[in-house]
């Protein structure tokens, strides 16, 4: 299950949601009251201390909702228990920031030369962040006290920019309701010292997150196709870049041999800095996802807490003998095949389902390589001539234009160029068992969790009289100003 879903008929059937008068107000503050990009820049902090978490109290403390863990954080100088419940968001918070991470935005501009791999760009729907060949090869995991739901908006789109007037701010909970799915009905079942049985000093969630998945706030967790990045790179480096994919131990091409001489393929690219690079163009995706969702709580005055130094292999469920986790299911490889001992995660059907070689949706190099060129052909898609993407969602060019754009032969990926790929597949499964090889296909190693501050920690511990500068003016008027008519737990401080 791919992030890029045609569905020609969206444009006739999608209305958005009706707001009550609340709602239309809080999404109407939150575009034209909330602070300008330079100055929340300014103040853009990480506030680790939210609602009801506690820190370094020396007290033990049973994660119910981590696996049950009983767990004691040894007493520290910043010994810290919020007098104060946690307060979850409410929809129109997470809404918004979902929207922030990847929302639809509109339509790209697609200003690629048709000569200079136009035909690398696997969608032209438009989001809130940049991606490699715009593949929407990152999906959103929201966990809260309802579980897990799965962001994934569709890949059409109702405008060239989505949101212009006032009347379109109820896109954003259209998108938040409509197009997010429950996929677990309980947060996953990790938590700070989640660890193998019988071991003591072994924090697989990394020693700063004691108050990682607590109830109360809300984790934004990006989930990367890494493998869809990894195999629509490879059809682009043999088309337009003249890369070869080369064996680490003999410097021999991986597989493509007919194809090396002049004009096609002519420089070799070991695997292992190949498959860096498909991470990193990964990483760069989650990094902007994340950064907009830290920006978005700068503006609505909430905590924004950045995180990465966990296994994120054991979120996804690599090890169901410590946790579940998020329940991906995982190749069995031959260790002796696995250069990097990397697992290899299949990811879960119906909700996040890599392109991996092999895997029960594709077997072979063959169909692999066969569904990422046809992301670009099929009906509904950009280069189709049924039901194309730019007719139907107006942009981004010309009627006119784009004719032409179709009916030129470099719109098209030559025959030669998958039949490479696909022996170039065929030759890495054969020697180390999986495509790719040395980098998992589906990483959730970034993420950011959201929670209402505590303002009573960062008056106790940080400079500012009585006035800590960690409290913004939108921190301290944020229960006035999204909670209205609600006890507001900072009050009394």
């Amino acid at each position: 299950m791919s992030g890029i879903e045609f569905k020609p008929g969206y444009q006739q059937s999608a209305s958005p949601a009706a707001l009550d008068p609340q709602e239309q107000l809080q999404v109407a503050r939150a575009f034209e009251e909330t602070g300008s990009l330079f100055r929340l820049l300014s103040t853009l902090r990480t506030r680790r201390m939210g609602l009801g978490y506690k820190s370094e109290t020396g007290k033990a403390e049973t994660f119910e909702w981590a696996g049950g863990n009983t767990v004691t954080q040894p007493e520290g100088p910043l010994a810290w228990e919020s007098q104060a419940p946690p307060v979850r968001l409410s929809e129109v918070e997470e809404a918004l920031l979902a929207w922030a991470a990847l929302g639809p935005n509109g339509v790209v501009l697609a200003d690629v030369p048709v000569q200079g791999a136009l035909s690398g760009l696997l969608s032209w729907a438009g989001r809130t962040i940049p991606a490699s060949s715009n593949d929407l090869a990152v999906d959103l995991m929201v966990v809260n006290d309802d579980g897990v739901s799965l962001y994934r908006p569709v890949s059409e789109r109702l405008s060239t920019i989505e949101i212009r007037t006032p009347d379109d701010y109820a896109k954003v909970l259209s998108w938040y309701r409509n197009d997010r799915v429950q996929i677990d009905p309980a947060r996953p079942d990790i938590g700070w010292m989640t660890a193998p049985e019988g071991t003591h000093n072994v924090n697989a969630m990394g020693p700063g997150q004691y108050n990682l998945n607590r109830p109360g706030s809300t984790w934004f967790l990006p989930v990367g196709d890494v493998g869809l990045e990894w195999f629509n790179m490879l059809l682009s480096a043999y088309e337009w870049s003249g890369f070869y994919i080369q064996d680490p131990d003999s410097g021999k091409p991986a597989g493509c041999d007919e194809w090396i001489r002049p004009g096609f393929l002519e420089v070799g690219f070991p695997i292992p800095i190949f498959d860096e690079l498909a991470l990193i163009l990964h990483a760069s995706q989650v990094a902007c996802s994340v950064q907009n969702i830290r920006l978005a709580c700068e503006a609505l005055g909430l905590g924004a807490w950045a995180v990465g130094s966990y296994s994120d292999d054991m979120v996804l469920g690599a090890y169901p003998d410590i946790a579940r986790g998020l329940g991906f299911s995982f190749l069995e490889r031959d260790n002796d095949r696995n250069p990097s001992k990397t697992v290899t995660c299949l990811g879960r059907p119906g909700v996040i389902e890599p392109v991996v070689v092999p895997s029960a949706k594709f077997p072979n190099a063959a169909a692999a390589v066969k569904y990422v060129k046809e992301l670009r052909y099929q009906s509904g898609a950009q280069l189709s001539r049924e039901e194309n993407w730019d007719e139907r969602n107006n942009g981004p060019f010309t009627p006119g234009t784009m004719r032409e754009i179709l009916e030129h032969p470099k719109s098209h990926i030559p025959d030669w160029v998958e039949q490479a790929a696909i022996q170039t597949v065929d030759w890495i499964v054969k020697k180390y068992g999986a495509c790719p090889a040395y980098v998992s296909p589906v990483r959730a190693k970034f993420s950011v969790q959201v929670h209402h501050v505590d303002p009573d920690f960062y008056r106790r511990y940080q400079t500012g009289d009585g006035h800590p500068y960690a409290i913004t003016p939108a921190i301290a008027d944020h229960f006035a100003a999204w909670h209205p008519g609600e006890p507001d737990p900072t009050a009394n401080a």
